[in-house]
C-alpha cells in the first residue's frame, strides 16, 4: 500500500513536470516548495528532494545570485494559492533588472497566488460573562479570543469587517483641532482608552480623520485627541445637521454581526460573527516595497529599475494611523512618503504592475513615491479598499523634479475609501507629464480622480497640510508670501493627460467633492475625452469637473458629463472649456452646467460646448453676483468671474422640455457681447433620454464645428497593451 502511494504522487508530479516545461522560469515558488529546494522546478519532485521555493523572499535573494552570470530577462512564476506575509519584502538596487532586461515575478499561467499578511484568529469562544459595555442583545452572539497583536483592521471570508461604532454626534459647540465637546454619555474615560478612537469630520464635508484618543473629562463633556484633525472640529460648515462624530473600538458600540472591538490592555478580541469562515488580522501595511536609495534632502536619487509584477493577488494589509511628524498632502487626503498601501515604489523607474488584483485591505493598493519615472500601472482590479487606489506622490514643491512621465491605464477601481472616506480612486500629487487614461473608476464615497499640488497661501504655513511638505532649502529666494506665478516653477504636477477614463457613483458620502478636481497644480494638464455620469447621492456642492481656486492654465475638452448632482463644469480664471456636452443634471439644489467662480478670466475660452436639460430645472451657465460694496468682487473678495471676459462662442443651449429656457440664456449671453454665432436649438442627439449623445445627421453641431463624443474610446480596454 505504501508503494503504491508513493508511485501515485511520483506520477502526479512527472505529470506536473511535463506540464512545467510549456513554461519556462529561471525559477518557481509555490505554497508547497521549500527554501531548502533550489526552485528550478514548477512542482516537487519528492523522489530527489527538490522543487519551487516557498517564498518570494528566497526567489529574490536566489535571482541576486544568478544575476552575477547573466544580463538577460529572469522570469519567477509562482504557482496559485496563499501565501502569509509576515515581513514586508523589499526589493532594492540589487534587485534590479539590466540595462536592457527585466525582472519579472508573475503568476503561473491559469493560476491565482494570493498574498496576504492576514494572521488567523483562533481560540475564539464564547462568553461567560458579560463584560462591561456589551450589550444583552449582543452577548450570546459575540465570541472572544485572547490576542497579543494590535491591529486596526479585521477581514473574514467576505472582507473588511466594521469596527464597533458608537452612535454619532454633532459637537455641542466648536473645539479646536484636539479637542471635541461631546453630548452626555457619547464619550467615556473607558479603562483602555489608548484603544479608542474618534471619527471625525472636521468643519468641512471633504474630509475624515481618525485620530486616538488621549484624555475624556465626562463631567466637562470634553475630550482630546493626542494627534490634530485637519480643521477644528466643529459642527459641518456645509452640513449642519449631519452626525459628524463617532468613538470606534468600544464594546458599547458591538451591537450588529461583523462588528468587533480589540482591548490591548486585556488582550482580548471581541467578534460578532457574521458568517463562520476564518477569520485574519493583518500584520503589515505594505506587502511589497520597491525601494531605491533615496536622497531626500539631497538633488539626486538612485532608482530601482525593470522589475515587473503581473498576475499576483494583494489582500489584508492593516491602514495607517496619523503621526505627530506627518506631512499631509492636499486638505489631507493622503500623507506624503508614508507606508499606506499593499505596494509602494520608493524611488522607481520602468517598473511594472499588471493583471494584479488588490482587495479587502485598510490602505491603499499602489503608491508611486518620490522618485518614480516611466513605471505602468496596467490592467489591475482594485477593489474594497480603506483608502486610495493609485497615488503618484513626487517631492514637495521646489527644485527636485523627479515623479514624473508614469502610466496609469486601464484599471478597474472601486469601493475606494472604505474607512479613509475622502480618499480618491486615483491621486496624481506634485507628479507631471503622466497619462491617467482609460480607468473605470466608481462608487467611491468622495471624488474619483485627484490631481492636486500646493497652494501659495501654504508656502507661509507651517502646519501638517502641505506646509511639511515644501523643500524650504531649496526656495529660500521666494518671497515671505508668494502668488501663484513665484511658486509656478515648483508646482510638478503639470501637463499631466487624463483622458479616456469612465467615472461614476462618485461622491457618495462626503459632500463639496468632484468627479474629476485640480487645484495647485501647474500647468498643461488636460483633462479631456472622460465620460462623467450617475453621480447621484443627493449632497450639495458637487461637481463632475471642478478647476478649483487659483488653478490655471487647464484645459477641460471633449468630456461627456450626464446625470450629475449639481453642477457640472465649474471654471475659474483663464482655464478652457471646449467641446464638452453636459446633460440632464440633477438640479436641485445647485443645477449650474457651467458655474463660473473666480476671475478673471483673461485668456479663458468656453467654446463649442452643449449645454442639454430634458428638465426646466436647470441654469446653463451661473455666475456669482459681485457683492454690494465692490462691484468687481464677491463677497469673498474674489475678482468677478464672467464668460464676458472669456472667448465665449459657438455654443449649444437646448431644454428640451422648454426652448424658451435656452433661448433666454442665449438673448443674455448675446446682450453680454458674447456667443455671437452660439444658438439655442436641439442638438439632435441620438437617444439623449437612454444615454445616446451621438448626433444624428442633421444635427446642428456639425455646423458649429463640435465634435462628436466618441464612448467606444473610453473606459476599460479588453487589450492591456501600454498605451502613452
Amino acid at each position: 500500500m505504501r508503494l503504491f502511494f508513493i508511485a501515485g504522487i511520483i506520477a502526479l508530479v512527472t505529470s506536473g513536470l511535463g506540464h512545467s516545461e510549456v513554461h519556462k522560469a529561471d525559477f518557481y515558488v509555490s505554497p508547497d516548495g521549500s527554501d531548502e529546494w533550489s526552485g528550478t522546478l514548477a512542482s516537487p519532485d519528492l523522489a530527489k528532494g527538490d522543487g519551487p521555493f516557498a517564498t518570494l523572499a528566497r526567489a529574490r535573494d536566489a535571482v541576486r545570485d544568478i544575476k552575477r552570470s547573466t544580463q538577460g530577462n529572469i522570469l519567477i512564476l509562482i504557482r496559485g494559492g496563499d501565501y502569509a506575509f509576515d515581513e514586508t519584502l523589499v526589493l532594492g538596487l540589487q534587485d534590479s533588472g539590466g540595462k536592457d532586461a527585466t525582472i519579472t515575478y508573475a503568476a503561473y499561467p491559469d493560476e491565482s497566488p494570493v498574498f496576504s499578511s492576514g494572521k488567523e484568529i483562533t481560540g475564539w469562544r464564547k462568553l461567560t460573562s458579560a463584560p462591561d459595555g456589551l450589550s444583552i442583545e449582543a452577548i450570546e452572539h459575540v465570541q472572544v479570543a485572547e490576542v497579543s497583536e494590535r491591529f486596526l483592521t479585521l477581514y473574514d471570508a467576505d472582507g473588511l469587517l466594521p469596527r464597533a461604532r458608537f452612535a454619532g454626534f454633532i459637537p455641542m459647540k466648536d473645539g479646536g483641532r484636539d479637542t471635541v465637546h461631546f453630548p452626555a454619555g457619547f464619550i467615556k474615560d473607558w479603562p483602555n482608552l489608548s484603544d479608542v478612537e474618534i471619527v471625525v469630520r472636521p468643519h468641512h464635508a471633504w474630509i475624515v480623520n481618525i485620530l486616538p484618543l488621549l484624555s475624556v473629562n465626562e463631567k466637562e463633556g470634553v475630550a482630546r485627541t493626542s494627534i490634530d484633525a485637519t480643521y477644528a472640529i466643529n459642527q459641518l460648515h456645509f452640513l449642519r445637521e449631519t452626525e459628524s462624530c463617532w468613538v470606534e473600538n468600544t464594546l458599547e458600540g458591538l451591537d450588529e454581526p461583523g462588528e468587533w472591538a480589540l482591548n490591548t490592555k486585556e488582550g482580548k478580541l471581541y467578534l460578532w460573527p457574521r458568517n463562520e469562515s476564518q477569520v485574519v488580522a493583518p500584520q503589515l501595511t505594505e506587502l511589497i516595497r520597491v525601494e531605491g536609495q533615496v536622497d531626500k534632502p539631497g538633488p539626486e536619487d538612485t532608482p530601482v529599475r525593470n522589475l515587473c509584477f503581473r498576475g499576483l493577488t494583494f489582500q489584508h494589509g492593516d491602514r495607517y494611523q496619523l503621526a505627530a511628524d506627518d506631512a499631509g498632502l492636499q486638505h489631507d487626503w493622503e500623507m506624503f512618503d508614508k507606508a499606506s498601501a499593499l505596494v509602494r515604489f520608493r524611488g522607481a523607474e520602468n517598473c511594472i504592475i499588471e493583471q494584479c488584483h488588490f482587495l479587502n485591505s485598510g490602505g491603499g493598493a499602489v503608491r508611486l513615491d518620490l522618485h518614480a519615472q516611466e513605471n505602468t500601472i496596467s490592467g489591475n482590479h482594485i477593489e474594497h479598499l480603506g483608502g486610495t487606489g493609485v497615488l503618484l506622490c513626487g517631492y514637495g514643491p521646489g527644485t527636485k523634479d523627479v515623479n514624473h512621465s508614469n502610466l496609469v491605464y486601464n484599471n478597474h477601481i472601486h469601493h475606494t475609501g472604505r474607512i479613509y472616506s475622502h480618499s480618491p480612486g486615483i491621486m496624481v500629487w506634485q507628479s507631471g507629464e503622466n497619462r491617467v487614461a482609460n480607468n473605470l473608476v466608481h462608487h467611491t464615497p468622495y471624488t474619483g480622480i485627484i490631481i492636486s499640488g500646493c497652494m501659495p497661501d501654504f508656502f507661509s504655513r507651517p502646519g501638517r497640510e502641505l506646509g511639511r511638505t515644501i523643500r524650504r532649502h531649496e526656495i529660500s529666494e521666494l518671497p515671505r508670501q508668494p502668488d501663484r506665478i513665484d511658486i509656478l516653477p515648483y508646482l510638478h504636477t503639470h501637463d499631466n493627460l487624463i483622458e479616456y477614463n469612465e467615472i461614476h457613483h462618485a461622491m457618495e458620502m462626503l459632500g463639496d467633492g468632484n468627479a474629476i478636481y485640480i487645484r495647485g497644480a501647474g500647468a498643461g494638464n488636460k483633462i479631456q475625452h472622460n465620460y462623467i455620469h450617475h453621480l447621484v447621492a443627493p449632497m450639495i456642492m458637487q461637481c463632475a469637473i471642478r478647476t478649483d481656486g487659483g488653478q490655471m492654465d487647464t484645459l477641460i475638452a471633449g468630456n461627456l458629463i450626464w446625470k450629475c448632482t449639481s453642477q457640472g463644469i465649474m471654471l475659474k480664471l483663464n482655464n478652457q472649456c471646449e467641446n464638452n456636452i453636459v446633460a440632464d443634471l440633477i438640479a436641485p439644489p445647485r443645477g449650474y452646467y457651467l458655474a463660473l467662480r473666480e476671475g478673471p478670466m483673461k485668456g479663458a475660452t468656453i467654446k463649442r460646448n452643449i449645454f442639454y436639460s430634458s428638465s426646466e430645472e436647470c441654469t446653463f451657465i451661473d455666475e456669482i453676483p459681485p457683492g454690494r460694496k465692490k462691484k468687481t468682487e464677491d463677497r469673498r473678495g474674489r475678482t468677478i468671474a464672467a464668460s464676458k471676459d472669456a472667448s465665449t462662442d459657438f455654443n449649444i443651449f437646448y431644454c428640451a422640455s422648454s426652448p424658451e429656457l435656452g433661448e433666454t440664456m442665449l438673448k443674455k449671453q448675446q446682450e453680454s457681447g458674447v456667443d455671437e454665432n452660439s444658438i439655442a436649438t436641439d442638438p439632435l442627439f441620438v437617444d439623449p433620454e437612454n444615454g445616446d449623445f451621438r448626433f444624428r445627421p442633421e444635427s446642428p453641431a456639425f455646423k458649429m464645428g463640435i465634435a462628436p463624443v466618441d464612448l467606444s474610446k473610453i473606459g476599460l480596454r479588453s487589450s492591456t497593451s501600454n498605451k502613452r
